[in-house]
């Protein structure tokens, strides 16, 4: 009975964050959509981090209108920070899956298999690690300069690998669920993405940097 009652507690408490993840979700897509896609990617993911985590600027804000416009505000905010932390990583992943998409359609030559389709995925999945990694520290240190930023997601994803691990997972199994049910790729895809990086690699910086400075 009691194990019952755990598992139920346990679905519903799941139940109860997928209107937070559409939100977060609609917000990541518009945000995201303002900058430009490629541009909006890091200042969006950054400030629902931010939001999410509780920042203050951003969590005293009561009301729907309030903290839009907040959230907004900060938006605005980040925009050139967040993306001088990200940018590179958001580049080096373009460039990659660029490689991937043409390799798939059969636009490269020969001599690119199976080595060079094997190093853009390496690439692709390790910019992307690092990209979030990069936003993380961003969102907690908004005043380190971007090289410290830079050095810290790489190493991040050795002196983390749990977290590492955890984010990668979770997401391959998001990617995975969606091309099954698509409407959680379409409704939740921006939302579990804020959701995992605040909660494990967010979390995960936080206890390693409170540890280093105590």
């Amino acid at each position: 009975m009691t194990e019952m009652r755990g598992g139920v507690h346990g679905v519903m408490a799941a139940l109860a964050w997928l209107p937070r993840l559409l939100a977060l979700h609609l917000a990541w897509v518009a945000l995201t959509l303002a900058g430009g896609v490629i541009g909006g990617i890091a200042p969006a993911t950054a400030t629902l981090v931010a939001l999410l985590h509780g920042d203050e600027e951003l969590a005293g804000d009561a009301g729907a209108g309030p903290r839009a416009r907040a959230v907004l505000r900060r938006y605005r905010e980040e925009f050139v920070p967040a993306n001088r932390a990200g940018g590179p990583f958001v580049l080096i992943v373009l460039a990659a899956a660029a490689d991937l998409a043409l390799g798939v359609a059969g636009a490269l030559p020969a001599w690119f298999f199976p080595l060079g389709f094997a190093l853009a995925g390496l690439f692709a999945a390790i910019g992307a690690l690092a990209l979030f990694h990069a936003i993380s520290l961003h969102v907690l240190r908004p005043d380190a300069p971007a090289p410290v930023l830079w050095r810290g997601a790489l190493g991040g994803i050795v002196l983390l690998p749990l977290a590492s691990a955890s984010w990668t997972i979770t997401l391959v199994a998001a990617v995975l669920v969606s091309g099954i049910i698509q409407p959680v790729g379409l409704l939740l895809g921006g939302g579990i993405l804020v959701a995992v990086t605040t909660l494990v690699l967010v979390r995960s910086w936080q206890s390693r940097l409170d540890a280093a400075t105590a």
